[in-house]
């Protein structure tokens, strides 16, 4: 019923519960990662989990206009009447028999609202983290039926799109969960492998140029400050 499409690098510390997440939520999907020539362990999950690995060169650079392009092509071949692009940081909180439902009313896009999760705890179980903040910036067309939508044409960082087709829009609104701050240590290093791959492209445009900006010791700032913000708003049961 559904194919998922995700481009990673490093992703090896949350890649497990993210393929978890999707392959509970639709038993037989089909998982395609495209592999932005990862160092640790990400491909060696993603193929112990039966997911299609296709890898993807941008010589070892952020280039957010290849990714943009990937993300807006890449399902186009999908046998499946569904298609989901997303981060692997990104888990949609939709499962088969909801889209069911949806398809039956003749949805073609699904409504997301996106939250900030945030790791109440400085470890990394992930099945615990419960607390978010809302964030308008994740409410992104994630999933949506390819036989009737013929292009979805994302912006950069697909934050927003300008679908052609078939167009309607589901009445229901289904979480987005980002899992951006999981630890701070592990954010600061997240921060610091950006910031060294981003491309001249990226940095010309301005795009993604806040992964260069931030002192370690903001980047924890920002975190801590991120919790207090969440510790009061449960987001997941």
């Amino acid at each position: 019923m559904i194919s998922i499409f995700t481009m990673a690098y490093n992703e090896d510390v949350f890649l497990q519960f993210m393929i978890d997440h999707y392959k509970t939520k639709f038993p037989q999907c089909s998982i395609t990662l495209f592999d932005n020539q990862s160092t640790d362990r990400t491909k060696e999950i993603a193929l112990k989990n039966g997911c299609n690995v296709i890898d993807f060169n941008t010589n070892n650079q952020i280039d957010d206009y290849k990714i943009t392009n990937l993300k807006n092509n890449c399902w186009k071949k999908s046998n499946t009447d569904w298609v989901l692009v997303c981060d692997p940081d990104e888990l949609l909180n939709i499962d088969e028999e909801q889209l069911k439902t949806e398809a039956a009313k003749g949805t073609t896009i699904i409504r997301s609202e996106g939250w900030n999760m945030v790791n109440m705890a400085d470890n990394f179980d992930f099945a615990n983290i419960k607390h978010g903040t809302r964030v308008s910036q994740y409410d992104k067309a994630y999933l949506f039926n390819k036989n009737q939508i013929k292009e979805i044409n994302y912006s950069c960082g697909a934050h927003r799109h300008s679908a052609m087709g078939n167009i309607r829009y589901s009445e229901n609104i289904y979480p987005l969960y980002h899992y951006k701050c999981i630890n701070p240590d592990y954010l600061v290093q997240r921060f610091k492998w950006t910031a060294t791959r981003l491309s001249d492209i990226n940095k010309r445009a301005g795009m993604g140029t806040y992964w260069l900006e931030s002192s370690e010791e903001n980047i924890k700032a920002g975190f801590y400050n991120g919790r207090e913000a969440a510790k009061n708003n449960k987001i997941i049961p």
